[in-house]
């Protein structure tokens, strides 16, 4: 027996092997779609810059597995609105953090979602998961800031990203994440192209030439919150 030719061929063959192992881990849908954010839209038309978006393979198997078990999900997401600059770099604005959160009742047999954060404030309630599912993953106009407060003749962007932290869940969430093990995931930044205040647009002006009110000042503007509780049977 050639002991040599045979050291030979396992050399190479190992490898191989480990290709063919990557090949089929990259090529399953658990290791490709890893989260994301797309579909980012900034509008400046309005008193107030609002944000839309939306996240993809957050809620896989497993995380609908546990939120099924009872135990709450929470996405945190993470907003800025940056200034370019050519010389110094971009500039960060304002940031926020919109936390969304969804618990299955199982006495009642609903899901309950909250939106807490950056302005936001929203209930609702209901039956079907893939509602709850669309709640979960969507960004709606989120106000971001002021009109006021930025330049006509500067250029803005917003970027956005998400994650789900179960070592933060309290007891028993965290023990029963032991039945249901999933990882948490950070996406990575995703931002939208750049934007410019809307000068031609009346609301705009309007709140460019009024003065704002104590509390916008604080970044407290109850015309920034809105509360929307529904039923959904």
């Amino acid at each position: 027996m050639n002991i040599a030719s045979t050291d030979r061929s396992s050399f190479f063959a190992r490898p191989i092997a480990w290709m063919v192992f990557l090949l089929l881990m990259l090529s399953n849908p658990a290791w490709a779609d890893s989260p994301s954010l797309v579909d980012i839209n900034v509008n400046t038309g309005g008193r107030y810059v609002t944000l839309d978006a939306r996240l993809i393979n957050g809620l896989n198997g497993k995380v609908r597995e546990a939120i099924d078990s009872g135990v709450p999900i929470t996405f945190t997401y993470t907003i800025e609105l940056r200034k370019k600059g050519a010389v110094w770099g971009d500039r960060l604005v304002r940031s926020s953090k919109v936390a969304h959160t969804v618990q299955y009742d199982s006495l009642k047999k609903v899901y309950r979602f909250s939106a807490e954060g950056g302005h936001v404030e929203r209930k609702v309630i209901t039956h079907k998961k893939e509602s709850y599912k669309e709640l979960m993953e969507t960004l709606s106009q989120v106000p971001i800031a002021p009109v006021y407060r930025l330049d006509p003749e500067e250029l803005y962007y917003v970027r956005v990203r998400a994650d789900l932290k179960s070592d933060e869940l309290k007891f028993p969430s965290n023990y029963l994440f032991f039945f249901v093990p999933f990882n948490d995931f950070k996406t990575s930044w995703a931002q939208s192209s750049p934007i410019a205040i809307d000068t031609e647009s009346t609301p705009v002006n309007e709140a460019m030439q009024a003065k704002p009110q104590e509390d916008e000042e604080d970044g407290n503007s109850e015309v920034l919150k809105h509360v929307i509780r529904s039923f959904n049977k």
